[in-house]
């Protein structure tokens, strides 16, 4: 409670739950609509989810590498487009857009199928280290599980708007029609929390960096090198000008 009463804590945290909460997932219909209408082998859905985690861990490594300074509320604004951009890819599936441009459909559901799976996953990347870089010493533990657990009930309740368009749009196995309405609400409802993306602050705090002192035992060896190395100048000095006596 005392890390979550900050407003520097608790403006993101409450921006990425929300982000997350809004949006209605249709997985489940599109899920369906691609078994029952497209045909499509339930394993090429589940290979896409694989391509899907690595590309999320490639993510992860570029944004660890390159990512982490750009500005925080750029980077998150830039993947938010790019979710609600991908959401669309359902829609191009719907309505045999691809079959146009010569893609076939288990192509084009490997590929990008889940590719918004992806980027909502990636996207708690930069808030999980945001919110551990503010949060107050003694509370990591209890915040990052504060967070996980935020996130998952935003995913409760994503679903269960999912499910209530659905049916309200009469959705079933039955009748596919209303989908593509269903997929630009999903779109609109993703572009939504951008209205109240200056939450999230531009940039991380930078923690300066501590000089860190010489030990004793450091000063020491400092000190004993002088002492072998001065000795040593001193005994050659020594052993020259006996030479030349």
């Amino acid at each position: 409670m005392i890390a979550i009463s900050e407003d520097s804590i608790f403006r993101p945290l409450t921006w990425i739950v929300a982000s997350i909460a809004m949006v209605p997932i249709l997985s489940g219909s599109i899920f369906c609509y691609q078994t029952q209408c497209l045909h499509l082998n339930p394993s090429v859905i589940g290979m896409s989810r694989v391509i899907g985690q690595l590309i999320l861990l490639s993510l992860t490594v570029l944004y660890n590498r390159y990512w982490k300074q750009i500005p925080v509320r750029k980077l998150i604004g830039v993947v938010q487009i790019l979710y609600a951009s991908s959401l669309l890819l359902d829609l191009s599936l719907v309505r045999e857009i691809n079959l146009s441009i010569g893609i076939p459909n288990e192509v084009f559901a490997l590929c990008f199928s889940g590719l918004a799976e992806t980027l909502a996953q990636f996207k708690i990347l930069p808030f999980s280290v945001l919110l551990a870089t503010l949060c107050p010493r003694g509370c990591e533990g209890s915040l990052t599980s504060f967070l996980a657990s935020a996130l998952c009930l935003s995913s409760i309740v994503s679903g269960f708007w999912g499910v209530g368009l659905a049916a309200m749009l009469g959705i079933r196995s039955s009748d596919y029609s209303n989908l593509p309405v269903g997929i630009l609400i999903q779109f609109l409802a993703a572009l939504l929390p951008l209205g109240w993306i200056h939450h999230v602050p531009m940039s991380q705090p930078v923690e300066k960096k501590r000089k860190k002192g010489m030990s004793k035992r450091n000063r020491k060896t400092r000190r004993i090198g002088r002492v072998v190395v001065g000795s040593v100048f001193a005994y050659r000095r020594e052993r020259e000008s006996d030479a030349q006596k």
